[in-house]
């Protein structure tokens, strides 16, 4: 880091370590008393991908309770609060559940419940069903802080004896990390069974609650494990929070204008220039429909560490169990759209892949329209960091593991059509789904041809367009160089002359007629037995 660059923290989640050790804080504590001011309830629920703040969210509402107002000299919320009073706070980090089996989960919790009675003063009064314990540990702090309102002369000591009120804050973060390791697994609905359970004493409990709050990644169905709690709000996709968690624009340039200065000085970049790449990189995530979009703010932060653009999303690998379903079940990229129960929420033991792309970070809203009572979706890569790193997992996937191979075949993939020599072009992709290992093709479809082209031309760089609209239709794929235009129509089990004559009956061309550009037609059919390239047919456009 650069003498003089402001601190940009890219390993630190709890709110009192990164105030103390210097490090820049954007300011959300405005956003977070939208929050525990009441006005709007006191049990929230909202879930954010990976590497977006939550546990440092979490981590302010738990100082802001305990009266640390030290921590906040000068934010938003400072002058706002009545630091007067103090709650007991329970805080349960899930982020460390790596359990194998409900068993072990148990055991996690109850030691994690042992710390959380320690540290706010009181006997752990143990159970070996954790969900007793954790009751009796609300009601125990409960209690005490009551006892302490009542006797105000008595002073022992404790967080929960100098409450102000008699209530418990409960924070959870990562309350679903425990089940996503289980997800497509025999022991999904065990795990999410044994998750109901354990949160359900939420409910029971409710009135001895000042404030609840809950994050995670994914936004499973109300049903599957916060079904008894009725007054819990899902603040997934309100515009009040859509800002709490990254960074945008105005937040960025008020608060690391040295790091923008620095980065761009050695990229050789004016600072507007070196923003509007960072933007490109890095922004583009939007978590309400009229929301502005944020910044990524460890990706940012990794940047001003290192004083370089990385792809440091890739470091966040996608999970196990969407590989395997995109083996059987290629995800068409070019064209994603939902409804707004899709985008929603799922349930554990039937997992929804786009659903869970969108949750996971891999996917944003771009757009959002109503059809009679049904709000669609359209969702989209929020930015070029994510993008390369969904697709080189993918491409990887489709290729297989000889990467000198692979690479061979993007060279000629690229050569050719900077040749402009179709029938190369061609020929390189021939080779190319000979090659693609067989469990991966065990189940096809059109779909499934196009969306794997899509993505292998993506991530060599290729300009393609997948299901681009028509008024007469959908091309399945487009190419674009600077010199020439290529329309690709897909057939299975059909022949590579019927797929011509489709761009030719639905007047495909005329997409390409104002650019000027030359224009070709590739009809390309699989064989469903052959598990590969049957026929193709190339058409110079007159």
């Amino acid at each position: 880091m650069i003498f003089g660059m402001e601190k940009a923290a890219t390993d630190i989640y709890t709110f009192e370590n990164l105030r103390k050790r210097g490090y820049t804080y954007v300011d959300k504590t405005a956003i977070l008393k939208e929050l525990v001011d009441d006005s709007r309830g006191s049990q929230f629920f909202i879930a954010r991908p990976r590497r977006f703040g939550k546990s440092l969210a979490v981590s302010t509402f738990k100082c802001l309770f305990e009266g640390k107002r030290d921590l906040f000299k000068d934010l938003a919320i400072e002058p706002e609060w009545d630091w007067s009073k103090k709650w007991p706070v329970i805080h349960l980090d899930m982020g460390s559940a790596q359990t194998r089996t409900v068993q072990e989960l148990e055991r996690f919790w109850r030691d994690m419940l042992k710390d959380e009675a320690k540290r706010n003063g009181v006997k752990f009064r143990d159970d070996e069903n954790p969900a007793i314990a954790f009751k009796n540990l609300i009601n125990d702090l409960y209690d005490l802080a009551m006892s302490a309102k009542r006797k105000t002369a008595a002073k022992n000591g404790s967080v929960a004896a100098e409450s102000g009120e008699g209530q418990v804050v409960v924070l959870i973060d990562e309350y679903d990390k425990p089940l996503l390791g289980h997800l497509m697994t025999p022991q999904a609905t065990e795990f999410k069974n044994v998750l109901k359970a354990f949160y359900s004493v939420l409910k029971t409990l409710e009135g001895k609650q000042r404030f609840l709050f809950i994050t995670g990644v994914s936004k499973f169905s109300k049903v599957s494990i916060f079904s008894d709690l009725n007054n819990l709000k899902d603040y997934t996709l309100e515009s009040v929070v859509a800002t709490l968690f990254g960074y945008t624009h105005d937040e960025v340039r008020r608060n690391f204008p040295q790091s923008i200065a620095a980065l761009g000085a050695k990229l050789g970049k004016s600072p507007e220039e070196t923003f509007n790449e960072i933007v490109k990189w890095y922004d583009g995530y939007r978590f309400a429909d009229d929301a502005e979009p944020v910044i990524n703010p460890v990706s940012l932060g990794m940047t001003f560490d290192t004083m370089r653009f990385g792809n440091w999303w890739s470091l966040t690998a996608m999970p196990t169990f969407l590989m395997e379903f995109f083996k059987v079940r290629p995800l068409d990229v070019s064209d994603l759209s939902v409804t707004e129960a899709d985008l929603a929420a799922y349930e554990p033991e039937h997992i929804k892949p786009v659903t869970l792309l969108f949750q996971t970070g891999y996917l944003t809203i771009k757009s959002c329209s109503q059809t009679g009572g049904i709000w669609r979706y359209g969702l989209k890569f929020p930015n070029m960091e994510v993008e390369n790193s969904f697709l080189v997992d993918l491409s990887a996937l489709y290729i297989g593991t000889d990467n000198s191979g692979s690479a061979n075949i993007a060279a000629k993939v690229v050569n050719a059509l900077l040749a402009r020599d179709p029938e190369a072009f061609v020929e390189a992709f021939r080779e190319f789904f000979a090659a693609i290992p067989y469990d991966l093709t065990s189940k096809q479809n059109e779909q499934s041809w196009q969306a794997i082209m899509y993505v292998v031309l993506r991530v060599i760089g290729i300009n393609v367009g997948g299901e681009v609209r028509t008024h007469k239709g959908r091309i399945d794929l487009t190419v674009e160089t600077a010199t020439d235009a290529y329309i690709i129509e897909v057939k299975r089990d059909s022949t590579a002359k019927k797929a011509i004559e489709q761009i030719q009956d639905k007047s495909y061309t005329d997409r390409f007629r104002p650019s000027g550009k030359p224009i070709t037609l590739i009809g390309i059919a699989f064989s469903t037995k052959r598990r590969t390239v049957s026929g193709v047919k190339i058409v110079k456009d007159a």
